[in-house]
């Protein structure tokens, strides 16, 4: 289960620790690795880090892409209505 609260506490964390060069490219390089080896779920998660860490939301071509992982994705609370 990915939790989009996890993905903005890890998005925060790379904030508070890395100047932005160094932030996306751990980013990057750590979902190549997940793509490598086959897990959709960290490629996702990763994705949703990097998308928290620029601070906006995902265009709509993603978040249509994203229903298909949309019940392994688990909302952060202030996102349910």
């Amino acid at each position: 289960m990915i939790r989009t609260a996890d993905t903005k506490i890890v998005a925060h964390e790379l904030h508070a620790r890395y100047d932005h060069l160094r932030a996306v490219t751990l980013i990057g390089r750590t979902m190549q690795k997940a793509l490598f080896a086959g897990r959709s779920d960290e490629v996702v998660f990763w994705a949703l880090v990097h998308a928290h860490y620029c601070g906006g939301e995902l265009c709509d071509s993603t978040e249509e892409q994203l229903r298909f992982f949309a019940p392994f994705i688990v909302p952060d609370p202030s996102e349910v209505n």
